[in-house]
């Protein structure tokens, strides 16, 4: 019997915050609000995503910060996306992460990392797990971002004949309402509410067989 469990990565099993406060802390150098800065590469990020011609995200990062530049009047310099690619990848898993991952596994399941972000990118953060993904797929495979429905229908071709798959995440527009559409069962962690019933890693494992 093949069970998977499927995961989102940034925001996930990986705190992301870190990096866009990073993005914001380049409005100091120019006297620009942290937040209005964050807000908007935040936006031009998420456009990009959805354009019809793919950009691997390491790409895609740079042409959203130089957009950030252009729509609050101040310019890039190089030293300013060095900054965010070093925040990029020094990134921590949260917590409970590496345990969770474990007990997934111990429970009889594949491990798979579902991603947006590119493979030059990706494993610098993926090796802080301490865990042998069963696979990583990400944007870049698939040459789409999600929530793209060919996302999912690449996934769902590369894990072939599954009895189980259960997808975890935290983003419902990324990730649970496309998975859903795809099929599969979906766990939602909110991580904003402490009182929610699935608040972490370690409640979303609860919820498993």
């Amino acid at each position: 019997m093949k069970k998977v469990v499927s995961f989102a990565g940034f925001d996930t099993l990986f705190n992301v915050q870190p990096f866009y406060e990073a993005v914001g802390r380049i409005g100091n150098r120019y006297d620009i609000d942290e937040k209005k800065v964050r807000d908007t590469y935040r936006q031009k990020e998420q456009a990009l995503m959805q354009q019809s011609e793919f950009m691997k995200y390491s790409k895609l990062m740079e042409v959203a910060l130089n957009e950030t530049a252009e729509e609050l009047n101040f310019t890039i310099d190089p030293s300013d996306f060095s900054d965010v690619l070093i925040a990029h990848t020094v990134m921590e898993p949260f917590p409970d992460a590496p345990t969770a991952l474990y007990n997934i596994k111990e429970k009889g399941y594949e491990t798979v990392l579902l991603t947006n972000h590119s493979k030059d990118l990706i494993q610098a953060n993926v090796v802080k797990l301490e865990h042998n993904f069963d696979q990583i797929i990400t944007a870049e495979d698939v040459q789409a971002y999600k929530p793209n429905a060919r996302f999912f229908a690449y996934v769902a071709q590369q894990l072939g004949d599954v009895d189980e798959h259960v997808h975890i995440a935290v983003d419902p527009t990324k990730d649970i309402r496309p998975a859903q559409a795809a099929g599969w069962q979906v766990i939602q962690i909110d991580r904003q509410d402490d009182n929610a019933k699935v608040a972490s890693l370690m409640d979303a494992v609860d919820q498993l067989d």
